[in-house]
Order: C-alpha cells, then sequence, then structure tokens
C-alpha cells in the first residue's frame, strides 16, 4: 500500500508531494519503540495500516505548507500535530507505547 499526498499552490508552479509506504509504516513502528516491527505491522487491518500511513503524510504535508504559508504557519503546525496524535492513537491500540502530546 502507498499513499500520496501534496499541494499545490499558484496554479501548480509550487508543488509538494510525499509518498508514504509500508516500509514507512517499518519506520515509524521502530521509532515509537516496536521492538518487532515487522510483526505489529503484520497484525494490523489494513484500514489501520492506511490510517497510520495518511496521517503521516497529512503531517509531512502540513508540515510543508506551514514554510509555504508564513501566515498560515500557526494552523498548519496544529494541523500536522494532530495528524500525528490520530497517527499515535491508531498505533497505541497494537500495544505501542506513544509519546503523550
Amino acid at each position: 500500500m502507498k499513499i500520496k499526498r501534496g499541494w499545490s499552490l499558484d496554479y501548480g508552479k509550487f508543488r509538494f508531494d510525499v509518498e508514504v509506504d509500508e516500509t514507512d509504516l517499518l519506520r515509524i513502528l521502530a521509532e515509537l519503540g516496536a521492538s518487532d516491527p515487522a510483526k505489529v505491522s503484520a497484525s494490523m487491518t489494513a484500514i489501520d495500516v492506511y490510517l497510520v500511513m495518511d496521517h503521516e503524510a497529512q503531517a509531512f504535508t502540513h508540515h510543508s505548507l506551514a514554510k509555504s504559508e508564513p501566515d498560515n504557519s500557526a494552523d498548519h503546525y496544529a494541523a500536522a500535530t494532530t495528524h500525528i496524535s490520530q497517527r499515535n492513537a491508531v498505533i497505541a491500540k497494537y500495544g505501542i507505547s506513544v509519546p503523550a502530546e
């Protein structure tokens, strides 16, 4: 599974795309302390895999937008933080201790 998110401004003159795949899912699980990320990943439902990867892609997208739209950066950083929290909530269902917000 791959998730692709992005944005474009000024009729496509400025563009950003991020793609998250299951290799990234393993990296996320490892960063959060999973002792066997592949085992955790294999136990996840398809919808949870999708949700984790989509929230990760959305967080990167908002982080990038914060840099490109400084006047709206606070809103974009808040959205990125929300997506990371939602990503972590899905991961926590699989017994991974996620950092408190």
